[in-house]
């Protein structure tokens, strides 16, 4: 990414800033099953994970299993999850190409091999399964497999963009493979918790200042 070393040291300053505001660790949630992760990462791309886990839960509350939703129409998929629009459609056609290719590979609905593979070859198996883009596979292996990884949503690249902790030109998969190298694999998990709060609060403040309520808060300078 351009101008990694100051927008890295601008990073730097705001994690710290957040960690020492939290006055505890952050709570890590348990390890997910990955073919949940794999469905709550689809969604929550555009979602966010909030969102995108109801949808989830409200899915696999209609349908008996994945089996059932990798069989299912699109239509039906979207009405389970009780989601609508262009986006959603595409997300939801994303979700059942994925299902559809994991079957075609393991002849069953599991991705429970991936716990018996290296790290490296565990990713290397998620990016080849269609439907996936790079944050459904960071988000499938920091959160059900314990690996090295920062996934990227909308929300959070839009907040790390607004206040000027990555570069404004920067792709999706630039800023995750820059967080990935400026971010431990000790520290993955508690960052993203933290950084999901921080987007949050940027597009609080965001909102205010379009509706004339508050000033835009100041931007991260190095």
């Amino acid at each position: 990414m351009k101008e990694g070393t100051a927008y890295a040291a601008r990073l730097k300053k705001v994690y710290a800033r957040l960690r020492a505001g939290t006055g505890s660790p952050p709570v890590i949630p348990d390890a997910d099953d990955p073919l949940r992760r794999l469905a709550v990462a689809v969604l929550g791309v555009g979602l966010g994970d909030t969102a995108a886990e109801a949808a989830v839960d409200r899915m696999l509350a209609q349908m008996t299993d994945w089996n059932e939703v990798r069989v299912s129409q699109v239509p039906e998929i979207l009405q389970a999850l009780g989601i609508s629009g262009p986006a959603a459609m595409n997300a939801a056609q994303r979700l059942r190409d994925a299902l559809q290719g994991i079957y075609q590979r393991e002849n069953r609905m599991s991705l429970d091999r991936l716990r018996n593979l290296g790290r490296r070859e565990a990713r290397a198996y998620l990016e080849g399964i269609k439907g996936l883009d790079a944050y459904a596979v960071a988000s499938i292996c920091l959160w059900s497999l314990g690996g090295h990884a920062i996934p990227v949503d909308d929300r959070l690249l839009a907040a790390l963009r607004a206040e000027g902790l990555v570069h404004p030109e920067a792709t999706r998969d630039e800023v995750q493979a820059f967080l990935e190298r400026h971010v431990s694999a000790a520290d993955a998990r508690g960052f993203c918790v933290l950084m999901r709060g921080f987007g949050a609060e940027s597009r609080r403040s965001s909102k205010k200042s379009d509706d004339g309520a508050a000033p835009a808060r100041k931007r991260a300078r190095a």
